[in-house]
């Protein structure tokens, strides 16, 4: 099974997302990211969940959701089509570790140092979950001491949009 991303447009009210994340754990279904954030119209929230699951199960999902009054309007966006991205944020071990060489390699990765302590560091890399799993691999070496991370969020690429809000 690979991962699936899908996206919706939902009303931005009181207990939305415990009724979507309900009906899908209900159905014996695992979430294994979800992001929701006001759109352009307050009214409105987009979610984004990435699960692990088949067609059949994505299909069912979708059909679910789509029943719910609060969604407004749902899609897969498979990730070829997608501009798909998570923050990761990373607290390392500094304690005898060579500074400018541990900075060098976040840099060459696209990572930046936020924070640095008397014996810690806090890196942010922003990527797919592919790339964030890939640093924070490289990281490990270093020795990590706290992981956080956002779960994706998704839009299509292109002209394409999942809803305009100007029309609801």
């Amino acid at each position: 099974m690979q991962q699936r991303v899908i996206s919706f447009i939902v009303s931005n009210q009181p207990g939305v997302l415990c009724r979507i994340s309900g009906l899908i754990s209900r159905r014996g279904f695992n979430i294994d990211s979800l992001t929701v954030g006001v759109t352009s119209d307050p009214a409105l929230s987009r979610m984004t969940i990435v699960m692990s699951a088949d067609d059949a199960v994505i299909e069912q999902v979708i059909k679910q959701l789509d029943k719910l009054l609060d969604v407004k309007a749902i899609k897969e966006i498979p990730q070829e089509q997608g501009t798909l991205r998570e923050i990761a944020l990373v607290k390392v071990n500094m304690s005898g570790i060579n500074r400018i060489d541990f900075m060098k390699e976040v840099s060459e990765r696209g990572g930046i140092v936020l924070d640095i302590g008397e014996t810690t560091a806090t890196v942010q890399f922003t990527g797919t979950i592919a790339f964030i799993n890939e640093c924070v691999d490289m990281l490990r070496k270093y020795g990590i001491v706290e992981v956080a991370r956002t779960g994706m969020v998704a839009l299509e690429r292109g002209d394409t949009r999942l809803i305009d809000c100007a029309q609801l």
